[in-house]
């Protein structure tokens, strides 16, 4: 049972990862959407 404690921040740390991929790919996403509304706007005045 000595190696529960290593288990848990094994865990810990791969869940960590996965949560901060997620954010990131969030934060990637919300940039691609503003660019994606600022290209539609600037072909909507320039057509």
């Amino acid at each position: 049972m000595d190696n529960m404690g290593f288990l848990f921040a094994a865990n810990a740390f791969v869940w960590g990862g996965i949560i901060y991929y997620v954010y990131t790919l969030k934060q990637r996403n919300r940039a691609l959407e503003k660019d994606l509304d600022l290209l539609k706007e600037t072909l909507s005045k320039e057509g």
